[in-house]
Order: structure tokens, then sequence, then C-alpha cells
């Protein structure tokens, strides 16, 4: 098992046409910590509900404790 939490990679994801998210890649450790900060428009919000399921990944893959949950409905993902 990985003992990352979370992890993208390479994810692009955005709304239709509009990509907001574009080569996003990070890895968050079990036990730490990993703060979102920017000004207004630069894909906070986004990157929340591609995580939660609620916008898609059209590319790259979201791993929670070593799954790929990047297809996953977002009801799956709260469980």
């Amino acid at each position: 098992m990985s003992d990352s939490l979370l992890e993208f990679r390479d994810v692009r994801s955005g709304y239709g046409e509009a990509v907001v998210l574009d080569g996003v890649s990070f890895e968050l450790k079990e036990g730490s910590s990993l703060a979102l900060l920017g000004r207004n428009g630069v894909g906070k919000s986004t990157l929340l509900l591609t995580v939660m399921g609620f916008v898609n990944v059209a590319r790259g893959a979201i791993f929670w404790r070593g799954q790929d949950i990047s297809r996953m409905a977002p009801y799956k993902r709260s469980r």
C-alpha cells in the first residue's frame, strides 16, 4: 500500500471547453498538510470539486491511498 494519502498526476480538468487545471501534480503523504492559496480565478475551487468528483478529469489521474478514483462517482468517493 502506498504511503500517499492523496495524489494528483498530471491532472487536467475544467468546465466544457474551458480548461482550468492543466498538468497539476502533487502528492500528499499520510500525516502531512497542504495549503491551497491563490487569488480569485486561479482554480482553487475547481481543484476541490475535481477531487470530490463534481468536475471530470480530462487527463491524468487522482489517487486516494493508492487507488485510482479519477472516474469514480462522487457518492462512492465519499465512502
